[in-house]
């Protein structure tokens, strides 16, 4: 698959972080405001000033024609405040800049001339904008004076002594007197802007304008009150026709210029949630003195959307905006190795693909579709990291084949368990005295294997559709039952892949009817911690605590709010640092032992020492114990099946063994530990062993008495340094790499 930029920017066009602001949008002139308030509150005044009149022409005019549109659309409405006093901070500006004489630049004079007719507001703005970016401009006035409708306004002189102070830096030929009746007196003239006024005499010489200020005489473009606008509106619109005239007169087309400010961006406010209320700054006079501006320009919310980014640890490590992730995923796409390379890899498989960000977005941009697409597009060009996945692929396959269990139900019994693969993996009594429960109230029948979610997370479209499949060819046998999940990544797994199946929380079914369990004695009070697949499911969320509290303790207000425990996405190896960052941040969230009802959150948990127990512990009245390391959940895995098979299947089951089974091992902790977070299973370390022993492959090291062999698979190889015992193998070291060796070539 070819990725398009549209593939990749369908999933964060609506972001709208780093955009302008509400008030920025409602600004006729469209005024940077969060960045002018942020110097004022510095008291920069000599920035803000250039801010300014970059941005007006004539800020004292400006700020004179203003109507504080801006102050309609400041988000400090949201927390019950006044909103911030903008223009009377701008003035403030103005005021103590020490210099109303704009910067002149040094640019390359263009060759076309241009005209504007007119003298106001628009036509004033529209020729300094056009002089700055370089043009020779002639301005044709039929008065003795320029201003036009700024010489009626209040304080008209200082007014008009800025717009003498603004083009005294940019030089412009100004012929007062001078009355243009026909369009044949601007020959000569590369573009003419029209600009005479509400009373002008030259509402005939163009015609009708389009959205670009472009007429329906090429190269004439109408502005300004002559238009219909008010004297701030023709200033603003003098301001912006100088960038039309320069995309017309560069590829013969005004609309490569025009930019959309959208009226209704104006109410797009984002959440404020524990901002600080603080109350209008008061004018000790008619101008606010140097520490009021200050003040008032530090109510300034800086209003920009970053729900995202402040609540998920993935982004803000890498710092990145979902734009930006948009970017590079797309340019990813386009590697050629080995003529270019990767450059964001690690990002896009370090995110646990949880959807809190998706959900915390008021716009619904959707960063884990965009993560997973740039992974079933890496998959599909065979240019993927398969150690970030390997283990839990292999897994998956075991999961789906070796130990998976289907049993048909009662007759009529509409209800089919799907524990899910880590359920059993944590304990077998999870699954044994859960089904039994389930088949002796309703006659259920059990689907047991992977829901697939490790080929979803890999990006492995063709492992995910297989397993797909499978799980659909025995639910139909069963004439489509209602599964019954016992894990929350299970239910949004199921719904995604398989829609047409109805589902149900084994928490809201066991609540239905409770079982009168109990929790360890000394529990008084827990937290519940939910998983973040649950997707904030109201009823499986109340269900869990009325659950919890049939078992004798009192739940907590806590709230996990969506976060994920740190498992989700396969981001161990991606990037184990930000793993153990996010687990120890979510063990520490609560004072109180934490309820769940995922194993993988109990699992990460207790890595942490955090008191924990999943919610089944309490109903069945059982003690699953320490976490298991990874060969024992294959083995209770097994355990499951075996059981399951002999009780309700009437068949025996024995499990295929593999040559290297009976290898012995002597493990230490601290080489277990290891292996764990490296993900090296004690099955991988026998095969290694074997095969090293029985082909007499290897390097001996004499002082130690020691042995280092290797197992080159797919994805990785494997090394493990042992030394024998009597009948076993000591592991001394075991370690993986994503290196991989041939010999005789």
């Amino acid at each position: 698959m070819t990725m398009q930029p549209e593939d990749a920017r369908q999933y964060t066009e609506n972001c709208f972080h780093g955009e302008p602001a509400s008030c920025t949008y409602a600004c006729p002139y469209h005024i940077d405001l969060r960045a002018l308030l942020k110097k004022a509150a510095r008291g920069r005044w000599d920035s803000c000033f250039k801010d300014l009149a970059s941005a007006v022409s004539f800020p004292l005019a400006a700020c004179t024609l203003c109507g504080r549109e801006c102050e309609a659309s400041c988000q400090r409405a949201c927390l019950g405040d006044e909103p911030v006093a903008v223009r009377d901070v701008e003035l403030a500006c103005i005021a103590y800049a020490k210099t109303h004489v704009p910067e002149a630049f040094s640019i390359v004079p263009k060759t076309e001339k241009l005209a504007v007719i007119g003298a106001g507001p628009a036509g004033l703005a529209a020729a300094w904008q056009l002089a700055r970016k370089g043009y020779p401009v002639t301005v044709f006035e039929k008065e003795d004076e320029i201003g036009g409708s700024l010489t009626k306004l209040p304080g008209a002189e200082a007014i008009l002594e800025d717009v003498r102070a603004a083009f005294s830096v940019t030089p412009v030929d100004f012929r007062t007197g001078v009355t243009v009746r026909d369009p044949s007196e601007a020959d000569g003239f590369a573009a003419v802007v029209l600009a005479t006024g509400r009373d002008g005499s030259g509402r005939d010489l163009a015609g009708t304008r389009d959205p670009s200020f472009l007429t329906s005489k090429p190269g004439w473009f109408a502005v300004g009150e002559l238009c219909g606008t008010d004297a701030c509106g023709a200033l603003a619109e003098g301001n912006a026709v100088p960038n039309s005239v320069e995309a017309w007169l560069l590829s013969g087309s005004p609309d490569f210029s025009s930019v959309v400010w959208d009226r209704d961006n104006c109410s797009r406010f984002v959440d404020h949630t524990g901002a600080e209320r603080r109350p209008l700054t008061l004018k000790t006079g008619d101008l606010y003195t140097k520490d009021e501006a200050k003040a008032e320009a530090g109510r300034c919310l800086q209003c920009d959307c970053t729900a995202c980014m402040q609540a998920c640890e993935h982004l803000l490590k890498y710092k990145k905006t979902p734009p930006r992730f948009t970017l590079d995923v797309y340019q990813d796409s386009q590697v050629r190795p080995p003529i270019t390379s990767h450059s964001t890899t690690r990002a896009v498989y370090a995110c646990n693909l949880c959807g809190r960000c998706s959900r915390l977005c008021p716009e619904e941009t959707d960063l884990p579709g965009l993560f997973c697409l740039s992974r079933e597009n890496r998959m599909e060009r065979n240019d993927y990291p398969p150690a970030f996945h390997d283990y839990w692929l292999r897994s998956l396959d075991r999961c789906s084949s070796e130990t998976a269990v289907f049993l048909d139900g009662a007759p009529g019994s509409g209800y089919a368990f799907f524990p899910g693969c880590q359920l059993g993996a944590a304990s077998p009594d999870y699954v044994t005295k859960t089904y039994k429960l389930l088949r002796d109230r309703y006659g259920a029948g059990l689907i047991g294997c992977c829901c697939g979610a490790p080929a979803y997370w890999g990006g492995d479209r063709t492992r995910l559709d297989r397993n797909t499949e499978m799980i659909r060819s025995h639910w139909e046998a069963m004439c489509r039952p209602t599964l019954v999940t016992a894990c929350a990544s299970c239910t949004r797994m199921l719904k995604k892949v398989l829609p047409e199946a109805s589902s149900v929380s084994l928490y809201a079914l066991l609540a239905a009817e409770p079982v009168r369990g109990r929790f360890p004695d000394g529990w008084d009070t827990v937290s519940v911690f939910d998983p973040c697949a649950v997707d904030n499911d109201p009823e499986t969320l109340a269900a869990v605590r009325a659950l919890a509290g049939d078992c004798g303790v009192r739940v907590s207000s806590y709230s996990s709010d969506g976060k994920c425990c740190g498992n989700g996405g396969h981001i161990r190896l991606a990037e184990p640092d930000l793993y153990r960052e996010i687990v120890r941040k979510r063990a520490a969230d609560s004072e109180y032992p934490f309820v769940v009802y995922c194993v993988n959150c109990r699992e990460v948990f207790r890595s942490q020492g955090k008191d924990c127990r999943h919610i089944l512990e309490g109903l069945l009245d059982l003690d699953a114990g320490p976490t298991p390391h990874l060969d024992e959940k294959e083995r209770n895995l097994m355990k499951v099946k075996v059981h399951l098979l002999e009780k309700y299947g009437r068949e025996s089951f024995v499990p295929e063994k593999k040559p290297w089974d009976d290898v012995q091992l002597s493990v230490g902790d601290d080489v277990r530990a290891g292996m764990e977070a490296k993900i090296i299973s004690d099955a991988d370390v026998r095969e290694c062993i074997w095969n090293a022993e029985k082909d007499g492959e290897g390097f001996y090291n004499a002082e130690e008495d020691s042995f280092l062999v290797c197992l080159v698979r797919s994805a990785l190889t494997y090394w493990v340094r042992y030394r024998k015992t009597g009948g076993g193998f000591e592991v001394l070291d075991a370690y993986c790499h994503r290196m991989h060796f041939r010999e005789n070539e």
